[in-house]
């Protein structure tokens, strides 16, 4: 899944939420979040952050879904 919602709003945060809550992701699904590199992006609970990346003012972070205990 590759989100590139508008930057700077929460909105990539709240998506992902969103597609986890609505059991919209498989467990195995890699997760490419865009975001600028100033927005703060912080990885939403019940996902792992694998890595990040910056370009000049852009970020991305690769995310998977936490496994079930």
């Amino acid at each position: 899944m590759f989100l590139d919602p508008p930057y700077g709003k929460g909105l990539a945060e709240k998506a992902l939420a969103s597609a986890r809550e609505g059991g919209w992701l498989t467990n195995d699904a890699l997760i490419v979040a865009e975001e600028a590199a100033d927005a703060g992006f912080k990885t939403p609970d019940g996902f792992d952050e694998i890595e990040r990346r910056k370009y000049d003012d852009t970020e991305f972070a690769f995310l998977r879904l936490t496994p079930a205990k």
